[in-house]
């Protein structure tokens, strides 16, 4: 496959060349260019930039689009990278989020104890039946209902104080779900199952180690209340993960960041002009179609599959 240059492209597109069959374009930016009419099937186009390009008509049949080998490894990189920190991160403060508070006896006090895990359960089903925000907000009026409360009486201070801690802990919860399900929906975008597996693999092995370290640190209902908040997160994770994948837009933020990481090196046509153009038996992974104009653009099925069209 010839390794054409974009400027060899451009200069035979104005003297009337239409055909650049089987080209190598890898990585090269046409931005904004016209080049209405080609004809690029066959044509490897991973890590080019079509941005705002005029591309009617034009021929992309058995393409190859989507990240490089580089930006590739760069991405897996960013992924496990990001996997592992989040799991040390939530294993520490997982470890620390016991909830212990002052009471009249010790059986006012295990009741305190409890106020936590049950809230954290309560924003689980909630998340999983409506959407991570509906679970704040059910969170933040309890906030407001404990600390009028706590004003109120003396006795609800402790409660007050154990709500508070169940709202902090579900900021972990809520964060480490869309971060791991994020991560998760960008390897499975970008790669492929196996892939997501193993940054799932890395978040696990990283938060067990977080763990193991602070174990000699904090007290052992600690350490089971971290792996509570873990055997919580990450089933959360994997649901809120499937359900982006299938285009479930409840979860805006974790399609959001998933689409970035997925598309942000692979092949742009975000604000192209694809009017008829043909994708058929087109390899487009991690390709980013934002605000493109697809009139009469012609695809094969399944073909929305990894690319963003926000």
């Amino acid at each position: 496959m010839k390794n054409t240059r974009k400027e060899e492209v451009v200069w035979l597109y104005e003297l009337g060349e239409r055909n650049f069959r089987r080209q190598n374009l890898k990585g090269k930016c046409f931005r904004g260019e016209d080049l209405s009419g080609c004809d690029f099937s066959g044509c490897d186009i991973r890590g080019a930039d079509f941005t705002n390009a005029i591309l009617t008509g034009v021929n992309f049949t058995n393409v190859t689009a989507g990240l490089q080998k580089r930006q590739a490894m760069t991405l897996l990189a960013v992924l496990i990278v990001a996997a592992i920190v989040l799991g040390v991160v939530a294993g520490i403060i997982g470890a620390f989020a016991e909830v212990r508070f002052v009471a009249v006896d010790e059986t006012d006090e295990a009741a305190f104890a409890w106020i936590t895990p049950i809230v954290i359960m309560g924003f689980t089903f909630v998340s999983l039946t409506r959407n991570m925000a509906v679970g704040f907000g059910i969170f933040a009026l309890a906030f407001v209902i404990a600390t009028v409360g706590a004003l109120i009486s003396s006795a609800a201070v402790p409660f007050a104080g154990s709500v508070a801690a169940a709202i902090a802990v579900n900021s972990l919860v809520a964060g480490a779900t869309a971060a791991v399900s994020s991560l998760m929906v960008a390897a499975v975008l970008a790669f492929r199952i196996t892939i997501a597996l193993v940054v799932a693999g890395g978040f696990i092995g990283s938060f067990a180690l977080a763990l193991v370290y602070t174990e000699a640190t904090v007290p052992t209902s600690s350490i089971a209340s971290a792996i509570a908040v873990a055997a919580i997160v990450l089933p959360l994770a994997g649901y809120v993960g499937w359900r982006t994948l299938k285009g479930d837009r409840k979860h805006t933020i974790t399609w959001t960041i998933a689409n970035f990481l997925a598309t942000k090196w692979g092949t742009s046509f975000r604000g192209a002009d694809l009017t008829d153009a043909d994708f058929s038996r087109a390899v487009l992974k991690s390709t980013d179609f934002s605000d493109a104009i697809l009139t009469n653009t012609k695809w094969d099925r399944n073909v929305w599959n990894g690319n963003s069209l926000n």
